[in-house]
């Protein structure tokens, strides 16, 4: 199936068919196929542009390398999670376990401190 071509009129069915279904299950919006106006439109960007509320910055973590003795502060949790090719998940819950266990070793190499404000 991955190799398969389909053609336009195929296409053509299966989306008529999907939306059919759609349809039928009370799952198609109402909003399909309308567009906003140009004078909504000005008002939106409008108002994106008066927006103050500004993205919130990530968490710095500082992670110190135990076999290099190296010391990396990154500016979030991501990114400190891909310098140590982990994930994300697994530094977050480290960061729960330190408050109830305190600080040890990541992987018996790394010790991470969350540092939030």
């Amino acid at each position: 199936m991955i190799n398969r071509v389909i053609s336009a009129e195929t296409r053509f069915k299966m989306s008529k068919s999907a939306i059919a279904r759609l349809e039928r299950e009370g799952k198609l919006s109402h909003f399909e196929g309308k567009k906003h106006t140009p004078e909504a439109l000005n008002l939106l960007r409008t108002a994106a542009l008066k927006r103050t509320k500004l993205h919130k910055a990530g968490v710095e973590v500082e992670i110190t390398d135990l076999e290099t003795k190296l010391t990396t502060t990154y500016e979030s949790i991501r990114k400190a999670a891909k310098a140590i090719n982990s994930d994300i998940k697994s530094l977050s819950r480290r960061e729960k376990s330190q408050l109830e266990k305190g600080i040890t070793p990541y992987r018996g190499r790394y010790i991470v401190v969350f540092k939030r404000s």
